[in-house]
């Protein structure tokens, strides 16, 4: 397990998901019936898929400063094509991210998110992007263990790496 916690900026390629989107559920069901609804109409073998043994959980960065309650699971594409019902195109910007990887225990996870906070208001040059249309990202490893499977309240380790838009702060 993982003990030490490390926030670093890293350069994010824009990119095609397709998503379905989902509310904030006490259980934490929303991204796992999300998922299950994702994947029966955008197979994992489809040929549009583009990174890998990953999915993505999206945030909408102009949430964090009030309550996260819409988000959404996708899987990265080549192209949009053929759109199932039900499910969103969304574009992703890409470009300077905070990063911070998570594996561990429930625990460890929110010591991570109150990591990566802490660092975004004591850095004195990047301010998290909170500009509406810029999504943050958790990725999700599909392999060896797909989390988004799996109950969370049945999650022993907590494994993603979120990576949060950053800008420049105003006034630098």
């Amino acid at each position: 397990m993982q003990n030490t916690i490390v926030v670093e900026l890293i350069e994010v390629a824009p990119f095609k998901a397709l998503a379905i989107r989902t509310g904030m559920t006490p259980d934490k069901s929303g991204t796992r019936v999300a998922w299950s609804n994702l994947t029966a109409q955008v197979p994992l073998m489809d040929a549009r898929l583009t990174d890998g043994p990953s999915a993505y959980v999206f945030i909408p960065q102009d949430q964090w400063s009030k309550q996260v309650d819409t988000l959404w699971v996708g899987l990265a594409v080549s192209e949009f094509g053929d759109v199932p019902d039900g499910i969103e195109s969304l574009v992703v910007r890409g470009g300077l991210c905070a990063s911070a990887r998570v594996y561990g225990n429930e625990a460890h996870m929110w010591r991570v998110y109150d990591a990566m906070f802490a660092w975004l208001e004591e850095s004195p040059e990047y301010e998290l992007d909170r500009r509406e249309g810029v999504f943050g990202m958790e990725t999700v490893p599909l392999e060896p263990l797909n989390a988004l499977t799996i109950p969370y309240a049945e999650i022993e380790t907590f494994d993603f790496t979120m990576l949060y838009p950053v800008r420049k702060k105003s006034g630098l």
